[in-house]
């Protein structure tokens, strides 16, 4: 006997009629008939008279007992663009090609890593002499100089002086004491009174005939006014004002005040110049010997420098950072290709669909499955997973931004990230959830187990690259290089790893003892998981050693509880099957796993997995010890029980476009704020 969606679909298939002419044949709406026949829910008293008389059987006896489970509908057969792709990702031609790309990635990556290495070893050698001779006297001769926001100890060349009406002039020239940093000078000059400040900062040396940019700040005491400016080639850009009420503003040339604020920043500009040339010539007389304007020939020689070391610091962050993202792409594009390239002829398909009612008897019969099911379809799911993981990701732009615009400190404890860290928790959280439902049993489980190991160590190597440049020896430089962004991808491939070893059951393993002991294998990503929180977080209150960089961002810093969540489901799973499979038989409870009943099961299971662990975050919220272990600061996980609760798996055959475009929109959400970030780097260098 068949089950109630299953007669439906064989009746069909057997008159030829697509969906739309079967619902009209029975007098019922396209998108009733394509529900009842998917299984999503069961006919109602009036559609079961007109199926019965369509069928001219009694359609009713098919919504009782076992046949009123739906059973999963045969793949369709694959369209030729589908086995052409098949086809050609199984060539292996394709395969040689893209492992040749992968090798070919991993050697521009490495060339990378080589080029800058060797760059900061022989750095010293871009730069002409007498700019080396200037910075040697530098950190021979010059005073310790400490900044929380740059080079922690960085040489100095000062000069201060006050007058008697209480004015004050500080002029400045800070240099490094490591060649690797032998391009960092500033040149700073600023006048004082008691109601104001002007600071003139050279920050960047262009090489060409402007020989150097300029940063200005005017600062006024008495009514808390800040105006602030970039000078380049005599005109000033990204000007702003800063007011008491902390309102900020962009005056523009033509406003009502633009011409003062430009004499304001213009009032002593002329005198930066002879500033500087004079200390200069009191702290290093070898320099430049009979040059009168000292401070344009040392900008125009770094310049040089700077101009010799772009091209080739350019092709080094390239060479790592593409280098990084193709090995990734292309080392997944083969992955793919070995787990679903297939030969000429041959589609492999997901797995097989089972039509007939079991007919076994030796196992108690099913009670009619319920009627109504849970609501909220998995497209719907996906997309707002998708699209929390897209905004959540935008949190690294946050950073980078940061970084850039010396707001490090706002940005990163700033709730704006705190939210975008939470909305890339929960959408990741929603994405591979549905994962843990459709992917049993199911060759997909394999192709996740690459994607995401490879997406974490792609993101592993980024984010120690952008670390590596963030940590300049400060304070703030190197507080910058001891956080951690979200990483989760490695626990999410071990997820998967539990899925492989408690549902996925080899075809060479025959004896019960073997299977035991496989089942049991997934202690192992289980204790991954718990054993890197642990060393990540640990160090905050169980020991005192610290990690260095490369190897503390191997560690997970996955919110704990998500982790708790996804581990404590995916066993608690296993066991509930497992519990139906011995009381009803595997055929039954296969037919039974596709119920209402068993969703709404499984759905009240995860539901009181969430509250039980919200209400423990709760609890932690304000206990110190739990916070640093990561516990007690995520009750949000609290969001996913209305997505969860009525939640409904897909059933029946996958559309493959649309995995294809889930897939590729849901990497485009990853990766898309690295790309922006990695341009936004680029255009700063142009």
């Amino acid at each position: 006997m068949l089950t109630y969606n299953a007669l439906l679909f064989t009746e069909r298939i057997n008159r030829n009629l697509s969906r739309g002419k079967m619902a009209k044949s029975i007098g019922i709406s396209h998108f009733t008939y394509s529900m009842i026949e998917k299984g999503y829910w069961k006919p109602s008293k009036k559609a079961v008279e007109k199926i019965s008389k369509f069928l001219e059987i009694d359609y009713s006896e098919y919504l009782k007992y076992e046949a009123s489970y739906p059973a999963e509908l045969p793949e369709k057969k694959k369209s030729k663009f589908t086995q052409f792709l098949y086809r050609l990702v199984g060539h292996i031609a394709f395969r040689i090609t893209f492992i040749v790309l992968s090798v070919a990635s991993a050697g521009v990556m490495i060339s990378g890593f080589i080029i800058n290495n060797e760059i900061n070893a022989t750095k010293r050698n871009y730069y002409p002499e007498e700019y080396c001779q200037f910075v040697d006297n530098l950190r021979l001769n010059g005073l310790k100089s400490y900044s929380l926001i740059d080079t922690l100890n960085r040489p100095e060349y000062r000069s201060f002086t006050k007058n008697d009406a209480g004015e004050t002039k500080y002029v400045s020239i800070i240099g490094s004491y490591d060649d690797p940093s032998i391009n960092k000078l500033t040149m700073r000059v600023t006048y004082r009174d008691k109601n104001t400040r002007l600071s003139y900062y050279v920050y960047g040396f262009t090489g060409d005939d402007n020989l150097f940019n300029m940063s200005i700040t005017y600062d006024r005491y008495d009514d808390v006014f800040t105006l602030s400016a970039y000078h380049n080639n005599g005109k000033f850009s990204m000007l702003t004002t800063i007011d008491a009420t902390g309102k900020k503003t962009y005056p523009k040339e033509g406003d009502e005040k633009y011409a003062e604020y430009v004499a304001i920043l213009n009032s002593k500009l002329d005198n930066f110049v002879p500033e500087i040339d004079a200390l200069i010539a009191e702290k290093d007389p070898t320099f430049a010997p009979g040059t009168t304007e000292k401070t344009k020939e040392l900008c125009r020689v770094l310049g040089e420098g700077n101009l010799a070391l772009e091209g080739i610091s350019l092709y080094s962050f390239l060479a790592r950072y593409l280098g990084i993202v193709c090995l990734g792409l292309f080392a997944f594009v083969t992955a793919f290709g070995f787990l679903y390239g297939t030969k000429k002829g041959k589609v492999v398909n997901y797995r097989p669909a089972q039509l007939e009612v079991p007919t076994d008897t030796n196992f108690r019969r099913l009670k009619t499955d319920i009627r109504f099911s849970a609501f909220v379809p998995e497209t719907v799911l996906e997309i707002i997973g998708i699209l929390l993981v897209f905004f959540g990701s935008l949190r690294i732009i946050a950073y980078g931004l940061g970084f850039a615009n010396g707001t490090l400190g706002q940005v990163i404890t700033g709730q704006t990230t705190v939210n975008y860290s939470n909305m890339f928790m929960l959408g990741m959280f929603l994405l591979y959830f549905m994962d843990f439902d459709i992917f049993l049993d199911d060759k997909r489980v394999f192709r996740n187990i690459f994607l995401y190991l490879i997406v974490f160590l792609c993101l592993y190597a980024l984010e120690t690259l952008l670390y590596q440049s963030i940590n300049d020896g400060s304070v703030v430089g190197g507080f910058a290089a001891s956080l951690k962004l979200p990483n989760m991808f490695s626990s999410i491939a071990c997820y998967y790893f539990i899925m492989l070893f408690l549902f996925y059951t080899p075809k060479r393993i025959k004896r019960k003892s073997t299977l035991i002991i496989y089942r049991c294998l997934s202690i192992l990503p289980v204790s991954y998981i718990f054993v890197s929180w642990f060393l990540y977080n640990g160090y905050n209150v169980l020991y005192t050693a610290d990690w260095p960089l490369e190897l503390r961002n191997l560690f997970n810093s996955e919110k704990f509880p998500f982790s708790i969540l996804a581990v404590t489901y995916l066993f608690s799973l296993f066991f509930l099957r497992l519990f139906f499979e011995r009381r009803y038989g595997k055929e039954k409870a296969t037919v039974f796993f596709n119920g209402n009943k068993f969703i709404w099961i499984k759905n009240i299971l995860v539901v009181t997995i969430i509250i039980i662990i919200g209400v423990i975050e709760i609890i932690l919220k304000d206990n110190i010890t739990a916070n640093k272990l990561g516990l007690g600061q995520y009750s949000i996980i609290l969001i996913l029980i209305p997505f969860l609760a009525f939640y409904h798996p897909h059933k029946g055959p996958r559309n493959l476009a649309v995995d294809i475009t889930t897939l590729t929109l849901y990497l485009v959400a990853i990766l898309f704020a690295y790309v922006a970030t990695a341009l936004l780097f680029l255009a700063s260098l142009v």
